[in-house]
């Protein structure tokens, strides 16, 4: 397996990163201790947004139940009339993924499905000749399925990179590229409480008070987080094999950029971590994958900050597992060359 992986250490002081059923930041326990957490799904949304950004004509993905609108949008952009472009899509996206009963206010789908407009458009195109030649689409001679698989979009590279589950019909599924741990802060977190209370500006003089109260949790804490890029998955039949060299190097590149700088957006105005990795170590390698969140499993114990000591340990942690394994990569780290070096070191050669 050919492997681009990200090692990062990245601070956050008071931040509310992940939220969980209760609204306060995720936590688990490593090596005994509470630790700070950031689940994997989490920061993944944030790489997508930030990827669409960078190159939103190979990141264009969506995630929704709504695609019955998209696609009789597109059938009647294939002069397919009103009605039966109406009919026709609800037809297409139970077929994909069921209807939900529950809402009546228009088409939905019990499960949220991921397709890029291309995709949208393709299906559309196959469904309109249908239409034309019989009145409907025909969901029983496999040709819709056989229209999806067919489909070769330029902009599926976070389909392909973050995978597609499709539930009712698993020829449909895409094994994601990428790998993504966990955010665990590097030592021993302890959530605290922000009491807070707003004015009321048209309090009446006779009356006191806030206008109102409440409570928030937050942490502090430093994180290591693990990213990969399986090389070989992604330039397979099944994810990126019918883009070019150039472009599959851009969709590395974006990816790797986006890793490095996406954060949560939870509360990201009222709390503000926009804090960028102090420390990023890159790999470029043959074997299977490698995570040094050992490197913190005693948690660091410091007075004086957990950046420094955090990068201390997973450097060395890392040179112990090079000895002992024999692990041999080609390496890049931030902050000794800056982002633009970085990926360019991690993207040469990484089609090939």
């Amino acid at each position: 397996m050919k492997l681009i992986e990200l090692h990062i250490i990245q601070s956050f002081p008071v931040t509310c990163l992940n939220r969980d059923d209760l609204n306060a930041p995720k936590t688990a326990f490593f090596g005994g201790v509470q630790r700070a957490r950031v689940s994997s799904q989490s920061w993944k949304r944030a790489i997508r947004e930030i990827a669409s950004k960078i190159q939103p004509a190979l990141f264009d993905g969506k995630r929704s139940h709504y695609f019955a609108k998209e696609i009789e949008h597109a059938l009647e952009a294939e002069n397919i009339d009103s009605v039966k472009a109406k009919e026709n899509a609800e037809k297409i996206a139970k077929f994909i993924g069921d209807q939900d009963s529950k809402y009546k206010e228009g088409y939905k789908t019990s499960v949220a499905l991921y397709l890029t407009p291309n995709e949208v458009a393709g299906i559309a195109k196959m469904a309109a000749e249908q239409i034309r030649e019989k009145g409907e689409v025909n969901l029983k001679t496999g040709t819709l399925k056989k229209a999806i698989l067919d489909i070769t979009p330029g902009d599926m590279a976070d389909i392909a990179v973050f995978g597609r589950m499709v539930a009712k019909d698993h020829t449909l599924m895409v094994e994601g590229a990428g790998l993504f741990s966990h955010a665990l802060s590097t030592h021993g977190v302890s959530n605290d409480i922000d009491f807070f209370s707003a004015v009321d500006d048209l309090l009446p003089e006779t009356s006191e008070g806030a206008g109102h109260i409440g409570t928030l949790e937050f942490n502090s804490a430093c994180y290591y987080r693990y990213i990969g890029l399986n090389l070989d998955l992604l330039a397979d039949q099944d994810h990126l094999k019918h883009l070019s060299e150039e472009e599959r190097d851009a969709v590395v590149d974006t990816f790797i950029r986006a890793s490095v700088l996406a954060v949560p957006n939870a509360r990201k105005n009222s709390m503000f971590g926009h804090n960028p990795p102090a420390f990023v170590l890159g790999l470029k390698r043959e074997g299977q994958p490698l995570s040094l969140a050992n490197a913190f499993e005693g948690g660091i114990k410091s007075s004086n900050g957990y950046i420094k000591p955090s990068v201390a340990a997973i450097k060395g942690h890392y040179e112990t597992l090079k000895k002992v394994y024999g692990i041999e990569a080609a390496e890049a780290v931030i902050p000794d060359m800056d982002l633009n070096s970085f990926c360019e070191a991690m993207t040469k050669d990484a089609d090939q």
